[in-house]
């Protein structure tokens, strides 16, 4: 009698299991789209790499080193490179709106590809007056016009 007992409980058990369903819910579907928000870059505390300058794309080569931009949210401070010559100055970000401020850069004796470019590349900051970021891209712009684009470093 007892078995009988305790097997109609483990019956009752598989009839009371719950079903499983393949929809997601609209709560976690809006965690699936924060994640996915969340896993895009900042264009504060990320390092850009520079892809392409004034339309020309740029093929750095593996022994030059890698231009970049950094943006400090402490102090709103801007750090970079020129693939030889370092750069330092600030900034001001108000939702679209980027500007740089104060850019100056160290004097080093360089060669390489991009020397050629280094006036061009930093007379570009001076100019930005807004951003745009997307699929890891920053595009750094002059009204609508592209200046430089810029790719999140991959990690």
């Amino acid at each position: 009698m007892a078995w009988a007992c305790c097997a109609a409980g483990t019956v009752g058990l598989l009839w009371a299991r719950p079903v499983v369903r393949q929809t997601t819910s609209p709560s976690l579907q809006r965690r699936q789209d924060a994640a996915a928000v969340a896993s895009q870059p900042s264009v504060v505390e990320t390092q850009w790499n520079l892809v392409e300058l004034n339309g020309s794309a740029e093929n750095i080569s593996a022994n030059e080193g890698k231009v970049y931009i950094y943006l400090q949210l402490d102090g709103d401070k801007l750090s970079g490179s020129d693939g030889c010559n370092r750069f330092f100055g600030s900034y001001d970000l108000s939702g679209p709106s980027l500007q740089f401020h104060s850019v100056v850069q160290t004097l080093m004796a360089c060669h390489g590809g991009f020397t050629a470019r280094e006036a061009e590349f930093l007379e570009a900051l001076k100019q930005v007056t807004n951003y745009q970021l997307a699929d890891n891209i920053l595009q750094l712009k002059v009204d609508d016009r592209v200046l430089a684009r810029f790719q999140a470093r991959k990690k």
